[in-house]
């Protein structure tokens, strides 16, 4: 069986219901099709995609010979992809986060290790908030929707990452298969 996979660093829940809050403010200023969900908002390592549970079996072993500290990331500002007047994705950023491109270039590493093809466009963190434009240009712009001010600086430990299968149509969309604690090396 092939599940839908991706390595994620999780927010706290008391950040998500922040961040969710945030998109419930933005959601009558900017027509995206597609609201992430209260629970679903991560920060992406490496996506998968198709993933047969031998190969996963694999990298889970690969995974487990990261060595990572435990690190904090703080959210920095808002942004987007692609056009300020019909952006493709709004999301918050990351400030400071050497620990997690050192993370996410590990994760890389053991994921070609176990024979997965991986992204090869630059690493670009952040937590995606809404996606897909659903509407005209007329009169909205990423420049006129308000900032974040109350997440702007929120900061959290992190302390593992998680494998997340994905269920399309579902909330959760994003569930954990399997947790790895930050240590010396990943505790499985």
């Amino acid at each position: 069986m092939a599940r839908h996979t991706f390595f994620a660093v999780p927010i706290p829940h008391e950040i998500q219901k922040e961040i969710h809050s945030y998109a419930q403010e933005l959601k009558p200023l900017l027509p995206l099709k597609k609201w992430t969900s209260l629970g679903d908002y991560h920060i992406t390592l490496q996506f998968l995609g198709a993933s047969p549970d031998k190969e996963l079996e694999q990298l889970i072993h690969e995974i487990n010979k990261i060595n990572s500290h435990t690190f904090t990331l703080t959210l920095k500002s808002s942004g987007y992809f692609g056009n300020p007047k019909t952006p493709r994705v709004f999301w918050l950023g990351i400030g400071r986060f050497e620990s997690l491109l050192k993370l996410q270039e590990q994760t890389k590493q053991a994921c070609i290790s176990a024979g997965f093809d991986v992204d090869s466009r630059p690493y670009r963190p952040h937590i995606t908030i809404g996606k897909r434009w659903g509407g005209d240009s007329q009169g909205i712009s990423y420049e006129n929707l308000p900032e974040p001010k109350e997440l702007i600086s929120r900061s959290w430990e992190v302390e593992e990452i998680i494998l997340y299968e994905i269920h399309p149509g579902k909330e959760p969309m994003y569930v954990p298969y399997h947790r790895f604690q930050i240590g010396e090396t990943f505790k499985g």
